[in-house]
């Protein structure tokens, strides 16, 4: 099945092997943000209040569930993760958290940017690859309202964000196969 799967692709017209690349690099963000946003959901000095550690934990679970689909995805087009997690997910040092907020904004707009880059070199070629990216794209998205609605509302959790929703990925599971109906 994975030679099929790679075959497909590579008739379609993509380059592979910068494929992998590339959603490698996804994956390595996605297990990045998800360790960065623990790290600041936790540390009692980052300023994060009730709402916005609610908030903070969805998008971290979502985000590990981004990482694992991408993962199978890469294992599919017989790429290879490293197993080195400190070599591939090369930790910077943590920067100072003086603007919490910001930090996570810029983080889903980096995310937008590179899942809209994964769409554009996908779509009409490698249709699985695409649903998957743009299904994670859609959950950038509302992670990226979830925190300006946030920052606009002075404190208060945005009208968009449900609580207890933790983790659902709404858009990801259509993209599985095996996900249930």
């Amino acid at each position: 099945m994975v030679r099929i799967a790679r075959d497909i692709v590579e008739r379609s017209g993509v380059d592979v092997p910068a494929l992998i690349a590339a959603l490698t690099d996804a994956a390595r963000a996605e297990l990045s943000d998800f360790y960065r946003y623990g790290v600041l959901a936790a540390h009692p000095l980052a300023g994060i209040d009730g709402p916005l550690r609610e908030i903070l934990q969805d998008v971290r679970t979502e985000d590990r569930h981004h990482f694992d689909a991408l993962a199978a995805r890469i294992c599919e087009l017989e790429g290879r993760l490293p197993d080195d997690l400190f070599g591939f997910v090369r930790p910077a040092p943590p920067p100072a958290v003086l603007d919490p907020l910001a930090e996570l904004l810029a983080a889903e707009r980096r995310a937008v940017e590179t899942y809209s880059r994964l769409c554009e070199r996908t779509a009409g070629r490698d249709h699985r690859t695409h649903d998957l990216v743009r299904a994670i794209l859609n959950e950038k998205l509302e992670h990226r309202a979830w925190f300006a609605e946030y920052a606009g509302a002075e404190g208060a959790a945005p009208p968009r964000f449900r609580p207890g929703f933790r983790g659902r990925s709404p858009y990801l599971p259509k993209t599985r196969p095996d996900a249930p109906a």
